[in-house]
């Protein structure tokens, strides 16, 4: 009975290292465009006025009394480079993108301009784009849907 327990014990820790073993595509580094393309992106947070003082908290996920209600609002990037954004009031607005200056900075072209953000941060579950072209600046964190 004493050496079938180390023999068991040593099944069990066999079994136990095999079933944590990750699939090769979990350690693989994802690059911005799978990053960016694989989620549909909803605002988090959205600041207005953000190279100025007071920054201008426009809108947070959840909170009541937004300046602005982006609680309906989606995007969803496209590895082709056609982009699409589903707007409060229900439409959509179609448009293009592409990466610039060597994937620090985005480029949205659509029916209402050119827009350029720089990307503050990109991760799995986080967007975060800062746009100072605009009219006091804007940041904003967007999350997946």
């Amino acid at each position: 009975m004493r050496t079938r327990i180390p023999i068991i014990l040593s099944g069990l820790l066999l079994l136990g290292l095999l079933s944590c073993s990750k699939d090769k595509d979990d350690d693989k580094v994802k690059t911005k465009m799978e990053l960016l393309t694989q989620k549909t992106w909803v605002y988090d947070e959205f600041f207005t006025d953000y190279d100025e003082s007071p920054t201008v908290l426009a809108y947070k996920r959840g909170k009541t009394n937004n300046s602005y209600n982006l609680s309906q609002v989606t995007v969803k990037f496209n590895s082709d480079g056609t982009y699409s954004e589903t707007l409060q009031a229900g439409g959509s607005l179609p448009g293009t993108w592409k990466f610039l200056n060597n994937e620090t900075q985005t480029e949205i072209t659509n029916s209402s301009g050119t827009y350029m953000s720089t990307i503050i941060n990109l991760s799995e579950n986080s967007f975060i784009w800062q746009d100072l072209t605009r009219s006091g600046g804007i940041l904003a964190k967007m999350i997946n849907q």
